[in-house]
């Protein structure tokens, strides 16, 4: 069934820890997280980011509409609705920011995501937002949902096995 008509509730988190382990630090690995959560198609994804938060906050944020514009695409999604529990990124929206000024980076990735899809931001309580509550407690995409996650040709190529890796920069 397609989700062009209802708006979809998308969760995005990162969080930069104060203090790391000495082990992790030498060998360069990052003390940051970012994660995104899609409860209506069972989908979170986390892993290592750097740099500060509303920088790692941004990246993530048009990381998930990347997904949904090429992993989602079948599903047709149209309309969605991110919250966040950062209010310094919840307020990059409002029309005094500079983050999304006419002409900057942001400004040109936003616009690019929103001619395909209405984005609505919003504040939710990091009690309450599912991009950080364990993946042992968030549900499985549920067995209606026929979402294609498999990895593409030039995905494949990219692929780089690395057992200790730093994380994303951003």
């Amino acid at each position: 069934m397609a989700q062009n008509k209802k708006i979809i509730k998308c969760f995005i988190a990162s969080y930069l820890h104060p203090d790391q382990d000495p082990v992790l630090k030498e060998h360069g690995i990052s003390n940051g997280l970012i994660s995104f959560a899609i409860p209506n198609f069972g989908v979170v994804f986390r892993c290592l980011g750097e740099g500060d938060v509303l920088t790692m906050e941004f990246s993530l944020f048009f990381s998930l509409l990347e997904f949904i514009q090429t992993k989602l695409k079948d599903e047709n999604i149209k309309s969605i609705q991110v919250l966040s529990s950062n209010p310094h990124f919840v307020f990059s929206f409002s029309k005094y920011s500079e983050s999304l000024k006419e002409g900057t980076a942001y400004r040109q990735l936003l616009d690019k995501y929103m001619k395909n899809m209405s984005i609505q931001i919003a504040y939710v309580k990091p009690q309450s937002n599912q991009a950080l509550s364990s993946v042992a407690n968030y549900p499985t995409m549920p067995k209606d949902k026929k979402v294609a996650l498999d990895i593409s040709k030039d995905e494949l190529s990219k692929v780089e096995f690395k057992p200790l890796q730093k994380g994303l920069k951003f």
